[in-house]
């Protein structure tokens, strides 16, 4: 029997799948001329349909994620640094499996060496692999825990942070929180604890951490609970992001022109 290819069309919308109907006829065409088996055939249909979507689901993860540009891990340049990170480290990153054993990953060093980088990479992969992510700095983490504070709305919120599979946390220590900050940082990490991941970035050391929190006991609780399930990365070297503007600053001007 021969079914009309609009009827059939309009089956594909019927159950939902619009692309499949959009492209049927080129895509019968295309087989037409093709060996390929009835189930290489149907597979090559709903990829068309799945793609689009798998899309659609990552794009919408990256918004709701805040990443706030694309950097990608294939992009970082290990030979800009003087050691703390090698392709090793950063293939083992990639792979993601650190969501699923639940592993925090602290990238420490001085600034410009690329730790904001290779956080940024990881939020976005995890997004086009179907893991969730939200990306923020200290500083506007503490602004908003404390406004929620502030309305009565805390637990509402760390209930919210508490969801995604990678919570990445810019540039801690870069200022000296309050008491009710550190404690703040600390109920972040502890509602985390052993639940998700957690990404740091930070150009203090351990032992600054202290000075950093305000407060010793509240900085060695936070870092008991970040160190128990941890990828420790520190990054040497000279500043990442000048790398490309050196070698222009190194020619120098020729006053005697």
């Amino acid at each position: 029997m021969n079914i009309p290819h609009e009827t059939l069309m309009q089956k594909f919308r019927d159950v939902g799948l619009s692309t499949i109907a959009d492209n049927l006829e080129t895509f019968l065409a295309n087989q037409a001329r093709s060996d390929a088996t009835l189930v290489q055939t149907l597979s090559a249909m709903l990829d068309l349909e799945i793609e689009p979507r798998r899309v659609r689901q990552a794009q919408a993860r990256l918004r709701m994620a805040r990443v706030p540009e694309v950097k990608r891990l294939e992009d970082f340049d290990l030979s800009w640094l003087k050691g703390g990170v090698t392709s090793k480290h950063l293939a083992e990153l990639g792979s993601l499996s650190f969501i699923e054993r639940k592993d925090n990953i602290l990238l420490m060093g001085e600034s410009g060496l690329g730790k904001t980088h290779i956080a940024l990479a990881l939020a976005y992969k995890a997004c086009w692999e179907g893991y969730t992510a939200y990306v923020t700095s200290c500083t506007r983490l503490m602004e908003f825990l404390k406004s929620a504070k502030h309305t009565n709305r805390l637990q509402h919120k760390l209930s919210w942070l508490r969801k995604p599979s990678v919570l990445v946390i810019d540039e801690v220590g870069y200022d000296t929180l309050s008491p009710e900050e550190a404690n703040l940082l600390f109920q972040v990490i502890s509602v985390r604890y052993e639940h998700s991941s957690v990404i740091i970035t930070t150009n203090k050391p351990f032992g600054k951490w202290a000075e950093v929190m305000s407060d010793e006991a509240i900085a060695t609780a936070t870092l008991d609970r970040l160190l128990h399930h941890a990828i420790i990365l520190s990054l040497k070297g000279d500043s990442y992001r000048m790398k490309d503007r050196l070698p222009v600053g190194a020619v120098g001007f020729d006053l005697s022109a």
